[in-house]
């Protein structure tokens, strides 16, 4: 599918490339789901997942996410099965016998968008560039993203995988041989190997080389221009293939599980098989997926796994509750509930035969390993078992030196041992009761007795010549370990020098005080010491400079397995072993530095009710760093959840401002929080994660819970802004009709004003022609005088008659009314002369071409041509009226 199935955590590849002298194949961290824990159907046939660790699963009954913890179902409307899912684009494309996808919105929620039916069932899904390839039998069903369309091909013979290589889509044609895909169909590249008609299962990269996983188990690798056969230990049924990093790819079997393959040096080889027996629900591998964080997730045939791979500490061993732990040469034997187990000649833990049961110690002295049974003492050599003493079960032994005395911690008591022709007979029963543990000293040459469950007092125990000394010390116990034994006396370290304790030279050791101690274990460089005080399993560790720097809580994921008066530390061969109730951990010491790589906490669901709404409001990742804002009607609680509850290595804290201002207490086990009647103010949720104690990282969530206040300043701010708009409207309407009003009194009160100003023009113009009329009759008289004063006067008569109409027309009339008029059109129109505008005036005052002629002492047919000429300065066209132009202008 995605590039995200490719993607490693840099802590695990430092992990799976360290080489140790015991070469275990560490026993996976398994969690598992049933369809009771994801609500929905059994079968999960393809695993997606996205840049925010988002996990997607095609499910017998629609699509499941996996959202931190949280699991969500999404039904198809139709009520159909999924096959294959991708997330490509911000879209979860999804197949089964119809193809489609769904959509996210911002509050986490899908809604699904059909896109076709299909014949059969669509197996695969890949994505390249603008296209979505559906792959079911033999039909490719191509959808382009930018155009909305879909186009098909359908081929004679059976298509068989689909996979992206080199940028192609890749699959293999039954006719034809292998090709690539695009939305013109299939290209022929070269023929698939002759006679290989099983079924193709899966194409995936791997190595910069396309894998082909065959039904029937074989795996080939092809290069672009040959096809190489990749021989495997054995073969098996294959459904499912995905590339893990350079070195490991993971085959799902059909009823094997899940099978790592190791890919060194051209060479596959197969590793410990993840099964039923380690936890899985189902050895029916039906798809597998590898998330952001390098965890494997399987689909089953019946339910889903998660194989952990992000802590520091591996498992070696999960048979049962583990009591002690014997490394010798490349060879750990482990004592457990269940009898003892040993990885001789192997890199997986068999039962040695002859020891089941109750295996309570173990011990290494001068004549072998010695194995403490409920049935007696048994001696193992490498992966055999001889049972040397039956008279009781026997808790524990030592042996003094090399000689045939022995000290068992046995049910009947502490009792003194001689072994005698090969036989071990009861000496002496010292009466040392509570099963104390034993411990010899070759440097004081005795036996050191302590601990056990009456916690009696540690005891110094000697055999001289044919005696057996038992004397009690004011230590309370003893500590075996790489580098010798110590004493503690219930609050400090102790050594014993010349048979007298003294404290403890190392500084390593000096350090370790308080009360509670009940296990320590002490490196042979001398540079690392484990203890366990007060249930909690510590690591301190001298630097160069002398100084101590103690690793409170890098252990702390086991404080809950230890079994107490059982603790069990080892360090051998740069390994810290740790004895668990459920078997045994490891920590590679050159790793100890390590941190996970740990993200800001994340919010997965917010639940929000309300008492009226029984059904919760669901809010899903990713929801960070964001504002959550609630009306305080419109809910009840507030519910918020941060991490997968089965996670057990994270521990996180929180509070909420100001409602409380003391974070809450670190919690391994605390994964949501409720609330309830908050009052209406602004709040900050802060979440807290924290791994091993010892790193820090912080979500902060604004919340703003809006009160009864807040609602009703809503209403009323919507109110006051409705009334306003309203006022404004309604004053607007009341201007504009107002503004009208105004205009038509101004329409009336011109019209008048014109019709007075002409009525007055006429009164003028006839009390001027009657004038008029009296100066032409005396001109008359004077010119019929034939003189030469006479012609003068009538001359002077011409002129005055002209010149009193125009300064009347034009500087007592038309300066009063048509000033503006004459501004406005002669600074549009400025080849106006001073003729055109007398005539545009008595136009505008609605003059007809009688009076204008009589005005301006013209004919009505030099008023014509004058009306023409302006016409056409003034750009008219013939359908527009003069007249009306002028009045409206």
């Amino acid at each position: 599918m995605s590039y995200h199935r490719n993607l490693i955590v840099v802590l695990c590849l430092c992990i799976s490339s360290v080489v140790y002298a015991s070469d275990y194949t560490y026993v996976p961290d398994i969690t598992t789901f049933d369809k009771k824990d994801y609500s929905a159907g059994r079968q999960n046939w393809d695993i997606e997942v996205d840049k925010d660790n988002v996990i997607y699963i095609a499910n017998n009954e629609g699509l499941l996410r996996y959202v931190y913890g949280q699991w969500i179902l999404d039904e198809l409307p139709s009520g159909k099965s999924l096959r294959a899912v991708c997330h490509y684009k911000n879209k979860i494309w999804c197949g089964g016998d119809e193809i489609g996808f769904f959509n996210i919105d911002e509050s986490g929620k899908l809604s699904y968008e059909h896109l076709s039916d299909i014949n059969g069932n669509v197996w695969n899904i890949e994505t390249n560039g603008d296209n979505v390839f559906f792959q079911s039998n033999n039909v490719i069903t191509v959808y382009r993203i930018s155009t909305k369309s879909l186009v098909q091909y359908t081929f004679p013979k059976r298509l068989s995988g689909l996979g992206k290589w080199n940028n192609k889509i890749w699959t293999i044609n039954g006719d034809n041989g292998i090709g690539t895909l695009d939305v013109d169909g299939f290209n022929f590249v070269q023929p698939f190997p002759q006679g290989q008609e099983q079924e193709v299962r899966v194409l995936f990269e791997h190595n910069d080389k396309l894998f082909i996983v065959m039904f029937d188990g074989q795996i080939f690798a092809y290069d672009g221009s040959r096809f190489e056969k990749i021989n495997l230990p054995e073969q098996t049924s294959c459904f499912s293939a995905v590339h893990y990093d350079e070195n490991t790819l993971f085959i799902g079997s059909i009823l094997e599980g899940i099978i790592p393959v190791k890919t060194r040096d051209e060479q596959l080889k197969y590793q410990r098989k993840i099964q039923n027996k380690d936890g899985l629900l189902d050895n029916t591998i039906l798809s597998l997926a590898v998330d952001n964080n390098g965890n494997l997730w399987a689909g089953l045939d019946y339910g889903i796994a998660k194989i952990n791979k992000e802590s520091l500490l591996k498992s070696i061993i999960s048979k049962g509750a583990t009591y002690d732990i014997e490394v010798n040469d490349a060879t750990t034997y482990v004592a457990t509930n269940k009898g003892l187990y040993t990885n001789y000649l192997s890199n997986d833990f068999t039962l040695v035969t002859g020891t089941q049961g109750q295996v309570w110690a173990l011990n290494e002295s001068a004549s072998g390993i010695f194995a403490c049974h409920n049935n007696g003492l048994i001696k193992v050599k490498n992966n055999t078992s001889q049972l040397v003493f039956d008279k009781t079960g026997v808790m524990d032994v030592a042996q003094f030196g090399n000689s045939k005395n022995y000290l068992f911690s046995a049910y009947t008591g502490t009792l003194w041992v001689q072994e005698i022709n090969g036989e071990y007979i009861e000496r002496q029963n010292l009466w040392l009761w509570g099963n104390p543990k034993l411990s010899y000293d070759k440097s004081n040459k005795c036996v050191w007795a302590y601990g056990g469950s009456g916690n009696i007092a540690v005891h110094c125990i000697k055999i001289n010549d044919d005696t057996c000394a038992v004397n009690e010390t004011s230590m309370q116990n003893v500590f075996s370990t790489g580098n010798g034994l110590f004493f503690y006396d219930g609050n400090k370290i102790f050594e014993y020098i010349d048979e007298t304790f003294v404290e403890s030279r190392m500084a390593l050791t000096r350090s370790i005080v308080g009360e509670g101690i009940s296990a320590l274990e002490v490196s042979p460089e001398n540079n690392i010491a484990v203890f366990i005080q007060n249930e909690e399993v510590k690591m301190i560790e001298e630097l160069a400079d002398g100084s101590t720097i103690v690793h409170g809580k890098l252990l702390s994921e086991v404080n809950n397995d230890i079994i107490e008066q059982f603790e069990c530390l080892k360090i051998r061969d740069k390994l810290l072993y740790i004895a668990t109730e459920q078997g045994v951990k490891v920590l590679p010491l050159s790793l100890r530095n390590n941190r996970q790589t740990l993200k800001n906490p994340i919010i997965s669901k917010i639940e929000i009710t309300d008492s009226e709404n029984n059904n919760p409001n669901l809010i899903y990742y990713p929801y960070t760093n964001q504002e959550l804002t609630l009306a305080s009607r419109q809910f009840k609680t507030i519910t918020l959840s941060f991490a997968n509850k089965k996670k057990q290595n994270i521990e996180y804290r929180y509070r909420l401002l100001p409602y409380n201002k003391e974070w809450s207490e670190w919690s391994f086990t605390q994964k949501q929080v409720a609330y309830g009647d908050l009052k209406p103010r602004q709040y900050t949720f802060e979440l807290q994660c924290r791994y091993n104690g010892t790193i820090e990282r912080e979500t902060m969530l604004p919340i703003k819970i809006e009160g009864i206040g807040y609602y009703y300043l809503r209403i009323g701010i919507l109110v006051f802004v409705f009334l306003a708009l309203s006022l404004i409207i309604l004053q607007y309407g009341k201007n504009k009709k107002l503004s009208l009003r105004h205009k038509y009194y101004q329409k009336i009160s011109a019209e008048e004003q014109i019709q007075s100003k002409k009525e007055q023009l006429l009164q003028f113009t006839e009390v001027i022609r009657h004038k008029n009329s009296f100066l032409v009759e005396v001109r008359g008289a004077l010119s019929q005088m034939k003189n030469s004063a006479a012609a003068r006067w009538v001359n002077k008569i011409d002129d005055e008659i002209n010149k009193e109409k125009k300064e009347f027309l034009f500087h007592k009339v038309f300066s009063e009314d048509q000033q503006d008029f004459i501004k406005r059109i002669t600074s549009k129109y400025e080849g106006l002369t001073s003729h055109d505008v007398r005539l545009l005036s008595f136009i505008r005052i609605n003059a007809n071409t009688s009076e204008i002629a009589q005005f301006l002492n013209i004919s009505t047919s030099s008023v014509d041509t004058a009306r023409y000429r302006l016409r056409k300065k003034l750009n008219l066209e013939h359908v527009q009226n003069l007249n009306t132009f002028i009045r409206e202008f």
